[in-house]
């Protein structure tokens, strides 16, 4: 291992440093059985499928239901918070190109409890992904086979053959992480071409200019509607594979180049896309539809087939329920393979035991992180049964692992063991605390209901990870631990503003207001999380923990 003083000056050595140089610390010899195979263009179609999966399918509808034609500022929002999420997640996968990195990079500069927390958030994200994407194909599927769903949810034989496509799928990726890439590169082209052709089809049958006024008007159920919308309606979710290159940075040739080109072309890509597909489903749904329930009155199980049906598209409908299945099932190869490295990495901080980071080191895939998925995979599909149970907790999951990254990114380059290059020079002290708040009101505007269930579910899982955490005596203190306490406050002020607010609560602070204290005292909570995180770099603690995390 090779270590510097902690000062200011060996915080980052640019003119010495290789562009791809990890970090000087140890690799655990696992790391070294991934293969470095994946280009810009890959990871970019990677980027791709990961965004159009089942959220396509279903986002549009429900986002419209929440916010009527001002899901188009839901979307806008979404994607500025994303986007913003894309660069401190750019910039800890090219500095620290490591296999997992979104569950090791808190723990290496923020500390052993925000890493113990992050953990078990990540876990429960990896918990409500897979399944949402298996459960949406069925969904969809329904539509030749009735009996796959029962009253908006999965029947027992969906449910039986949902838990069978997550076992099929887990074993695709079992073989190496070409033939995941090279099956994704190919559904890749199918989920762009589909969706360009529904708007192209859509706009041409059934525009009518007057849907808005039949509505209600651009935002009929308020401004509130519009925020929800960005976490209830999967919109969140289904940007979510934002993060894919940095997680798949160990595996990926030239990391400095092909993470940021990779990360927003296919972003750019999935965010016309969608824009286009939920201006397509405001103008073209029947008026007379409109008229009888306004946004709130339409009920479609496979929206957009279903509106192709209404608009006399026969083979439309047809080659929507094909892709219904295809575009899911490319989102569910790609998101069991990365959700593989998520819960490698969670290993490797040691909140799972040590047999989990096992590297087949022929393919260069994490078997029994992929089998422990699996499982955890299955008992979440059989509790939550429906595609908007699973992603409205799994966006606010998403969002509270983007404010932990936030800070990560903001304290990167500070840290005395780093010799790569920082990726964004100037910047980084303006982005990441502008992505820790804009992430903040996204889990306050997920609403009372929503987050209530989702801080049970954390803490329920916090206090059994302390304890397997606290074995390591000389590394995590009560001190050490004590560090990371900004966090678990945080957490709990969330659930408080959500209590006394206006989002689902008791709405003693009416908005605009409660959003705007949230997002100024979520601001000081940056601060106390940037200022932990430096805290701990500099300490000798994180220098002996060095080994733990890399």
């Amino acid at each position: 291992m090779e270590t510097s003083t902690p000062t200011q000056a060996s915080a980052a050595e640019p003119a010495t440093a290789p562009p791809d140089t990890l970090t000087a610390a140890i690799i655990d010899d696992e790391d070294r059985h991934f293969k470095r195979r994946i280009g810009w263009f890959t990871l970019a179609a990677l980027t791709f499928t990961g965004m159009i999966g089942s959220g396509w399918l279903f986002a549009s509808y429900y986002a419209a239901g929440m916010a009527g034609p001002a899901a188009l500022g839901s979307w806008i929002i979404a994607a500025i918070a994303t986007a913003l999420v894309g660069l401190t997640f750019i910039e800890l996968g090219v500095t620290r190109p490591i296999a997992g990195g979104s569950t090791r990079w808190p723990s290496i500069l923020s500390g052993p409890f925000v890493g113990i927390m992050i953990g078990w958030v990540l876990l429960l994200q990896t918990a409500f992904g897979t399944p949402s994407e298996a459960s949406g194909l069925l969904q969809y599927a329904s539509n030749w086979w009735p009996a796959l769903v029962d009253h908006g949810k999965l029947s027992v034989l969906g449910l039986v053959l949902a838990a069978v496509v997550l076992v099929l799928f887990t074993g695709l990726n079992w073989f190496g992480v070409l033939v995941m890439t090279r099956i994704s590169n190919v559904i890749t082209i199918f989920k762009l071409i589909v969706p360009l052709i529904t708007i192209v089809l859509l706009f041409a049958s059934g525009f009518d200019a007057t849907n808005v006024q039949t509505g209600g008007g651009f935002a009929p159920y308020g401004g509130g509607g519009m925020l929800t919308a960005v976490i209830g309606a999967g919109l969140i979710y289904s940007f979510g594979g934002i993060q894919t290159p940095a997680v798949m940075a160990g595996e990926a040739r030239n990391p400095r180049r092909n993470i940021p080109l990779g990360t927003f072309v296919g972003f750019a890509a999935a965010f016309v896309v969608y824009i286009l597909l939920q201006s397509s489903y405001i103008w073209t749904i029947p008026n007379d539809l409109l008229a009888k329930g306004g946004w709130h009155g339409l009920n479609f199980d496979s929206p957009f087939a279903q509106l192709a049906g209404l608009l006399n598209l026969a083979w439309l409908t047809q080659l929507l329920l094909v892709d219904a299945v295809v575009s899911p099932a490319g989102s569910l190869l790609l998101g069991i393979g990365t959700n593989g490295r998520v819960t490698y990495g969670v290993a490797q901080g040691r909140i799972l035991p040590r047999w989990v980071i096992r590297v087949n080191e022929k393919t260069g895939i994490p078997h029994n992180a992929l089998i422990v998925n699996l499982v955890i995979s299955i008992v979440f599909l059989l509790v939550f049964q429906s595609w908007q149970g699973l992603v409205a907790s799994l966006g606010f999951f998403f969002a509270v692992g983007y404010s932990v990254i936030a800070v990560a990114a903001g304290v990167n380059s500070r840290d005395p063991r780093l010799i790569a290059r920082p990726w964004m020079k100037k910047g980084m002290g303006v982005v990441a605390p502008v992505s820790f708040v804009i992430s903040g009101l996204i889990l306050y505007w997920s609403g009372w209901q929503q987050i209530w269930i989702s801080v049970l579910l954390f803490a329920i899982s916090l206090p059994i990870a302390v304890i397997v955490k606290m074995r390591d005596k000389e590394i995590f203190t009560t001190k050490v631990l004590l560090q990371g306490a900004w966090f678990f406050v945080y957490m709990l002020f969330i659930l408080g503003a959500s209590a006394l607010g206006s989002f689902g609560g008791a709405n003693l602070v009416a908005g605009p207001w409660d959003s705007i204290l949230v997002a100024v005292i979520t601001a000081g909570f940056y601060v106390w999380g940037y200022r932990s995180s430096i805290a701990w770099l500099y300490s000798k603690a994180a220098a002996d923990a060095v080994g733990v995390y890399y």
